[in-house]
């Protein structure tokens, strides 16, 4: 009876020791590694770094039997290990997208290149062929039929070389039609009809060609500003880094992660150079409109005031740069748009900065 009430009894001692050592509550980093592995852009990062992602899942499983096993410091500190993994792995990710949209971009600007190359010798030679015309007709032949009809002719083409032809379809064919008919007239010696016609023509193709010249040159404009917005979104990527520089509808973003201590507005010292780097790159594109947005973490306590100041700190190191405060505008976001974790006090901090955007025309 003495043994089996002692088997007994080390029985219940084993099964509390147990219990005792069973999972526990879950680790916030543990919970934050799962939430940030089922979200929707963990697919596409696993595919754009296999290996860096990989090792965020080793991490993730080594935290999960750390926790099963009861040992919730060592779960934690793997799945503080695995969140970083997983911004590492993202932080690639994010460097290959921007690296295709570059060379997608590259590949449209070499198309849209030889487009404009086409388009400039066909109007240079436009040019050449009304100055020659001009340049022979003299005031006494302006009057002739002869004359208003090579006058429509040449409205005729100038309006076809900003693409009337395409966006005026009614106004062109209509001046054809006259045009035609002027001909027509002038063959059977109905010179009063042709001139009239003529005429005619000639009005149709002006205003054929008032109407697409704004579309026309709006459209070579975004074709030079595509291409300097790509330079741009290069050289933003190598002066700040490509893990901090995006392209958004507005223009280039360039984040400057970590620039202040907790509710200060005094830029930090190891960010000097990189808006020094920026500086020279508004300078470089003196045609772009600068937008500077300040930020505070979540726990801050006077987000607006801290923010407005953090961002007119930064303007005014800008301008003794040499950049034109005309072009330099500041606005407050307090604690909007928190791109790190709060939670996380080792990414919280990363949430007092600045970004600024790069517009064009």
């Amino acid at each position: 009876m003495r043994k089996l009430a002692w088997i007994i009894a080390a029985s219940l001692v084993l099964t509390a020791s147990v219990t005792a050592c069973g999972p526990k509550e879950k680790p916030a980093e543990l919970i934050e590694l799962e939430r940030v592995r089922s979200s929707t852009e963990a697919a596409q990062i696993n595919v754009q770094a296999p290996s860096a992602y990989a090792r965020s899942t080793e991490l993730y499983n080594s935290a999960v039997d750390a926790w099963t096993s009861g040992e919730k410091a060592r779960a934690s500190s793997y799945a503080s290990l695995g969140q970083r993994q997983y911004a590492t792995a993202k932080a690639i990710s994010a460097t290959k997208e921007a690296n295709s949209k570059v060379l997608l971009y590259k590949k449209e600007i070499e198309t849209n290149k030889a487009a404009i190359k086409t388009l400039e010798v066909q109007r240079d030679g436009l040019e050449k062929s009304i100055a020659l015309m001009k340049h022979n007709i003299s005031a006494a032949s302006l009057a002739s039929v002869e004359t208003k009809i090579q006058s429509a002719m040449t409205e005729r083409e100038r309006a076809a070389g900003v693409g009337a032809k395409e966006t005026q379809a009614d106004t062109f064919n209509a001046g054809d039609l006259a045009l035609k008919q002027a001909t027509e007239y002038m063959a059977v010696g109905n010179r009063d009809a042709a001139g009239k016609a003529a005429e005619e023509a000639n009005a149709l193709f002006i205003r054929a060609y008032e109407a697409a010249k704004p579309e026309f040159d709006r459209q070579q404009q975004n074709l030079k500003s595509a291409e300097r917005q790509t330079s741009l979104m290069q050289d933003a990527q190598a002066a700040v880094g490509p893990s901090y520089v995006f392209m958004d509808m507005k223009g280039v973003v360039m984040v400057v992660a970590g620039a202040f201590d907790y509710d200060k507005t005094t830029l930090l010292p190891i960010k000097y150079d990189v808006i020094h780097n920026i500086g020279e790159l508004a300078k470089k594109y003196p045609e772009t409109t600068v937008i500077i947005e300040g930020y505070t973490q979540e726990r801050s306590r006077k987000a607006f005031e801290v923010s407005q100041m953090r961002a007119d700190g930064v303007r005014d190191m800008l301008i003794p740069k040499g950049v034109d405060s005309r072009r330099l505008m500041t606005t407050a976001k307090g604690k909007e748009n928190q791109r790190y974790n709060n939670r996380n006090k080792s990414e919280r901090g990363l949430n007092d900065r600045v970004e600024i955007t790069f517009i064009f025309p």
